[in-house]
């Protein structure tokens, strides 16, 4: 819901064909993993929706990478924004990088992706919008450990990644929209 949230704040306040661009991203990249994910517990290739076993997780990145670059593929083709040029070219390259990591630890993608949202969100616009969206990604990290399903490290890694993924994009797409 948040990689959603995330999309479409992007696309509707830098691209004039957001809607093309919020229905192709959100389906690639949010749609599909969550799709992904469910189906493989269903198949039991995985305990649970989350997939906190980090060695059922290969799967989910490769199928969800494959999602990720047709989805980027699609949206490149009909985006006019940088905004969301970069964000296409981000979502590639957290998947790969979320992989390599989980082959030795099990990185938090919701502290990740509640971190990334929480700062992109807000620089679409207003930077007072921190004041909504900071508390739902500690609500988030926080739920993960009281919740067992990540350590400490695992959601301050996650936020530390989603936090610099957000950097990238914010500078590499040129000044910071809000």
């Amino acid at each position: 819901m948040l990689i959603a949230a995330m999309l479409v704040s992007l696309a509707v306040v830098t691209d004039p064909n957001w809607p093309a661009t919020t229905a192709i991203s959100v389906i690639a990249f949010a749609v599909v993993p969550q799709a992904v994910a469910v189906v493989m517990t269903m198949r039991g290739r995985a305990t649970d929706k989350f997939i906190v076993n980090r060695h059922q997780r290969h799967l989910f990145y490769g199928i969800v990478l494959v999602s990720t670059v047709l989805g980027a593929l699609a949206t490149l083709l009909v985006t006019q924004s940088a905004w969301v040029t970069w964000a296409c070219f981000i979502a590639i390259s957290l998947i790969v990088v979320v992989a390599g990591i989980n082959a030795f630890f099990k990185i938090s993608l919701h502290a990740l992706i509640s971190a990334l949202a929480a700062v992109v969100i807000a620089s679409a616009f207003s930077w007072w919008l921190l004041l909504l969206t900071a508390p739902v990604w500690a609500l988030v990290i926080w739920s993960r450990v009281y919740l067992v399903q990540h350590s400490r490290s695992e959601v301050i890694a996650g936020s530390a990644l989603g936090l610099l993924a957000a950097i990238v994009l914010l500078f590499g797409a040129g000044v910071p929209m809000a």
